[in-house]
């Protein structure tokens, strides 16, 4: 099961019993935001009038978008239903649109398209790896804390993790405690790809210049020699570094390498903010960055991301540039805010979001569970019972269609 907060994989076949802190953190931070949305429980009379309000903002939000000349859809979007909307509505309304968080992302899908990818999924990399390269530092693992636990298989130290780039001994210690045979090795993020060329090489016992036999390393080779499946964990997102998306296709292409001898693999860890990009790809046969005209995508990594549109000097009439503004998630940040500032200073603003009190949307994978997505192509479980609904509190999707009506 994939918990809905932190989503990573849970032990447990019953999120009811698993202890998260940071599960718990996020959903009181669901409850301070229905609180203030909602305010005392309705009473038939405050919903009616609530719902008379929202369909008249309805629309009002349709006009406006009839006469908009520009229009972009950004946010956080977490469910295939929304996803496909929100590209019905750029067809039909001729939008850009783009996901607010999509920058890193972008880094994997440029070396993906140019040079392919050895892929897998994450329950096969847990059951099946016996050599785990994780390529990052501690930001990595400050965002993603469960990875360990996600990765491993159960059987202590079967398993052995090679922490490449600037990783400390917390980092160190979390996968200790999962039960791998942990090793951390200090690096330049930016001379892996070509680092993990000369150890493997070493591995196979071929001369190892400039390497000090007495610094320790022969039994990291030996573990390198014995592994039969490698899998290489990476998070575009800790990839700050220039032309990242060449450093990813040149750890591609060692991958491929790599599987002339033993079974390599590469797992791309992506977050809630990828997971946008992948639906399009995979559901609709977009992938995020595109704009319509006339219901034709045209599709440019860089001309059509959000920053790009918005940096453009917006009209003098404020209404003919209008921002769609999606946040169906619980994921923790406030880029929705400099987005929403920036917004009010040349652009028209439609927010459909838990927090708005024009078009209050339900949270995706906490108060929704249909037709959710991971990035991993895995399930999001709802991890309470469902909340007493409002007819006010719609899915994104609702509105959107509502909206092109």
């Amino acid at each position: 099961m994939i918990c809905s907060i932190c989503s990573l994989l849970c032990d447990s076949d019953n999120l009811d019993e698993i202890q998260c802190i940071k599960r718990s953190a996020a959903l009181a931070r669901l409850d301070s935001i229905r609180g203030a949305v909602e305010g005392p429980l309705d009473t038939n009379v405050n919903s009616a009038a609530r719902l008379k309000a929202t369909n008249e903002r309805l629309v009002e939000s349709a006009s406006l978008l009839k006469s908009a000349k520009r229009i972009l859809i950004t946010g956080r979007i977490a469910s295939v239903a929304t996803a496909r909307s929100a590209v019905a509505f750029a067809k039909s309304h001729n939008a850009t649109i783009d996901c607010a968080e999509s920058g890193h992302v972008f880094k994997n899908i440029l070396a993906i398209q140019r040079g392919g990818i050895y892929s897998v999924s994450l329950a096969e990399a847990r059951e099946h790896t016996d050599l785990f390269l994780v390529i990052g530092n501690d930001s990595m693992q400050v965002a993603i804390p469960r990875m360990p636990l996600a990765l491993s298989n159960g059987k202590p130290r079967s398993q052995t993790v090679l922490l490449l780039g600037d990783f400390g001994t917390a980092a160190a210690e979390q996968w200790h405690k999962a039960g791998f045979d942990t090793w951390t090795v200090p690096c330049d993020l930016e001379n892996v790809p070509n680092a993990l060329a000369k150890w493997f090489q070493w591995s196979e016992g071929m001369p190892r210049d400039g390497v000090d036999e007495s610094s320790g390393v022969g039994p990291l080779f030996a573990r390198l020699r014995q592994a039969m499946y490698t899998t290489v964990v990476w998070s575009a997102e800790s990839l700050q570094m220039e032309q990242a998306d060449l450093w990813v296709e040149r750890l591609l292409q060692w991958v491929a390498g790599r599987n002339e001898k033993n079974r390599c693999a590469a797992l791309p860890w992506l977050s809630l903010d990828g997971t946008f990009q992948q639906v399009c790809t995979w559901l609709t046969g977009f992938p995020g960055r595109i704009d319509f005209r006339n219901g034709v995508p045209d599709y440019d990594p860089h001309k059509y991301s959000y920053q790009q549109w918005m940096e453009r000097t917006p009209d003098a009439n404020c209404n003919e540039s209008v921002i769609v503004l999606i946040d169906e998630t619980l994921a923790p940040g406030d880029f929705l805010k400099p987005l929403e500032i920036q917004a009010a200073e040349g652009y028209s603003v439609i927010k459909l979001t838990a927090r708005s009190e024009h078009f209050p949307t339900a949270v995706a994978g906490v108060e929704t569970i249909d037709d959710m997505f991971r990035a991993d192509q895995t399930v999001l479980a709802r991890v309470l019972p469902s909340c007493e609904r409002r007819s006010w509190v719609r899915p994104a999707s609702d509105y959107l269609e509502r909206l092109s009506k």
